[in-house]
């Protein structure tokens, strides 16, 4: 068998020849989130099993074959390809019957200072600035892992070099959405990467790092993309209905 590997970080493609001459394409993700892959060739004296350019979801810690060239009868072959590898899954589809908690603890009300699509810095993004001091508790929307949770920086501005300072906890939800929460304090992520959390939960404290003028709470739900990420303007629990939030309004969870 000869094997070589194309792409090295938490997914990795390689291809095998195999002793029946059939070259197999297998992707391997070492990650705790799945990988999207679309795969692109151009072949000669082969036949695909797949259809070219074709799209495959790669699972979390899985590995998978995501094409198979067999080789024509009495043929010369060659083959070239390339794959693009992004984090998430690309054919996730929002489940739009869910209903999300607020980001805080019953009995408190945080006023909305950018809501969906704001004038300011939401312009064509659906997510929620939620005005907080620093240190305040913010609890899970939606049971969902923990991908990601970085809490080391303690700089934020409003400028453009400031995002790479930006503290957050990303977690995925069952349906393969994503959620941001964003510009934690220092120290502010109290969940770690790989931990199962449930809605209600408490799960870091607010702040002021990367892109921010001020302390709050961005909030955003998105699906991945080839694009980049998809943002959703999910509703919240509030009185017991479902509501689409308005900027400039406070919501009390109850």
């Amino acid at each position: 068998l000869e094997t070589s590997v194309l792409y090295s970080q938490d997914c990795q493609v390689s291809y095998k020849t195999l002793s029946s001459g059939d070259i197999a394409l297998i992707a391997t993700n070492k990650s705790i989130m799945p990988y999207s892959v679309k795969l692109e060739a151009t072949i000669k004296g082969l036949t695909s099993n797949v259809k070219l350019p074709s799209i495959s979801v790669i699972q979390a810690m899985s590995t998978d074959t995501i094409a198979l060239f067999k080789r024509e009868k009495n043929a010369a072959s060659s083959f070239k390809y390339n794959t693009t590898m992004i984090e998430g899954n690309v054919t996730a589809k929002h489940d739009n019957n869910h209903v999300y908690q607020l980001p805080y603890p019953i009995g408190k009300a945080y006023k909305i200072d950018q809501g969906y699509n704001g004038n300011s810095t939401h312009q064509g993004k659906n997510a929620l600035d939620f005005h907080m001091d620093e240190g305040t508790e913010i609890s899970a929307i939606r049971d969902g892992l923990v991908v990601e949770a970085i809490e080391s920086n303690k700089k934020g501005c409003p400028e453009e070099y400031c995002s790479q300072y930006n503290n957050y906890i990303l977690v995925l939800h069952d349906d393969g959405t994503f959620a941001d929460y964003s510009h934690l304090l220092k120290n502010g992520a109290l969940v770690k990467v790989g931990e199962k959390v449930k809605a209600g939960q408490i799960i870091g404290l607010s702040g002021k790092t990367g892109i921010a003028s001020g302390p709050h709470l961005h909030l955003e739900v998105y699906i991945m993309g080839w694009e980049g990420q998809q943002s959703i303007p999910v509703k919240y629990q509030v009185n017991g209905k479902a509501t689409l939030p308005v900027e400039g309004m406070s919501y009390l969870k109850d």
